[in-house]
Protein backbone atom coordinates (compact mmCIF):
# COMPACT_ATOMS: atom_id res chain seq x y z
CA UNK A 1 0.00 0.00 0.00
CA UNK A 2 1.28 3.32 -0.80
CA UNK A 3 1.66 6.22 1.33
CA UNK A 4 -0.91 8.37 -0.49
CA UNK A 5 -3.90 5.78 -0.06
CA UNK A 6 -2.67 5.27 3.21
CA UNK A 7 -3.15 8.78 4.40
CA UNK A 8 -6.67 8.69 2.70
CA UNK A 9 -7.81 6.17 4.69
CA UNK A 10 -6.53 8.01 7.71
CA UNK A 11 -7.63 10.80 7.20
CA UNK A 12 -10.87 10.75 4.46
CA UNK A 13 -11.96 14.71 5.86
CA UNK A 14 -8.50 16.26 3.99
CA UNK A 15 -9.73 14.72 0.73
CA UNK A 16 -13.21 16.29 1.08
CA UNK A 17 -14.20 19.67 -1.03
CA UNK A 18 -14.38 22.23 1.33
CA UNK A 19 -16.34 25.76 0.17
CA UNK A 20 -15.41 29.09 1.04
CA UNK A 21 -17.29 29.98 4.45
CA UNK A 22 -19.21 33.80 3.58
CA UNK A 23 -17.30 36.54 6.03
CA UNK A 24 -20.39 37.26 8.26
CA UNK A 25 -20.84 39.80 11.21
CA UNK A 26 -22.41 39.39 15.03
CA UNK A 27 -25.79 40.30 12.81
CA UNK A 28 -25.72 37.44 10.75
CA UNK A 29 -24.91 40.03 7.36
CA UNK A 30 -22.61 38.28 4.42
CA UNK A 31 -20.02 40.77 3.18
CA UNK A 32 -18.30 39.98 -0.36
CA UNK A 33 -16.45 41.85 -2.76
CA UNK A 34 -14.65 44.68 -1.26
CA UNK A 35 -15.62 44.95 2.71
CA UNK A 36 -15.47 41.33 2.49
CA UNK A 37 -11.58 41.47 1.28
CA UNK A 38 -10.73 44.39 3.85
CA UNK A 39 -12.31 42.51 6.63
CA UNK A 40 -10.39 39.81 5.77
CA UNK A 41 -6.58 41.35 4.93
CA UNK A 42 -7.16 43.18 7.99
CA UNK A 43 -6.02 40.61 10.12
CA UNK A 44 -9.27 40.69 12.85
CA UNK A 45 -8.94 44.67 13.32
CA UNK A 46 -11.86 45.56 11.04
CA UNK A 47 -14.92 43.70 12.06
CA UNK A 48 -17.73 45.11 10.84
CA UNK A 49 -18.92 46.45 7.31
CA UNK A 50 -19.04 50.17 8.64
CA UNK A 51 -15.00 50.35 9.79
CA UNK A 52 -14.37 48.14 6.36
CA UNK A 53 -16.06 51.16 4.25
CA UNK A 54 -14.48 53.94 6.31
CA UNK A 55 -10.84 52.41 5.59
CA UNK A 56 -12.02 52.20 1.73
CA UNK A 57 -12.71 55.36 1.92
CA UNK A 58 -9.68 56.72 3.75
CA UNK A 59 -7.72 54.50 0.96
CA UNK A 60 -9.20 56.15 -1.82
CA UNK A 61 -8.98 59.89 -0.97
CA UNK A 62 -5.16 59.58 -0.11
CA UNK A 63 -4.51 57.82 -3.72
CA UNK A 64 -6.74 61.11 -4.81
CA UNK A 65 -4.63 63.07 -3.12
CA UNK A 66 -1.33 61.71 -4.08
CA UNK A 67 -2.71 61.05 -7.93
CA UNK A 68 -3.41 65.27 -7.94
CA UNK A 69 0.28 66.18 -5.95
CA UNK A 70 1.36 63.91 -9.45
CA UNK A 71 -0.53 65.97 -11.89
CA UNK A 72 0.02 69.30 -10.27
CA UNK A 73 3.50 69.43 -9.55
CA UNK A 74 4.01 68.00 -13.42
CA UNK A 75 6.23 64.79 -12.04
CA UNK A 76 6.43 62.10 -14.75
CA UNK A 77 5.88 64.16 -18.22
CA UNK A 78 2.88 66.87 -16.94
CA UNK A 79 2.89 70.58 -17.60
CA UNK A 80 6.52 71.08 -16.49
CA UNK A 81 8.35 68.76 -19.46
CA UNK A 82 8.54 70.49 -22.68
CA UNK A 83 6.61 68.76 -25.66
CA UNK A 84 8.96 67.39 -28.66
CA UNK A 85 7.60 69.93 -31.11
CA UNK A 86 9.21 72.88 -28.84
CA UNK A 87 12.76 71.79 -28.89
CA UNK A 88 13.11 71.74 -32.51
CA UNK A 89 10.75 74.50 -33.83
CA UNK A 90 12.46 77.57 -34.85
CA UNK A 91 9.94 81.02 -35.98
CA UNK A 92 10.68 82.48 -39.52
CA UNK A 93 11.55 86.16 -39.23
Amino acid sequence: MDLLSQYKQEHPEAFQDKKAVPLTDEYGRVYTGMIGLVMRLSGGRIRDGRTASYALLAAAAVIVVIALYFFISGIGGGAGAPLPYEQTYQPKP
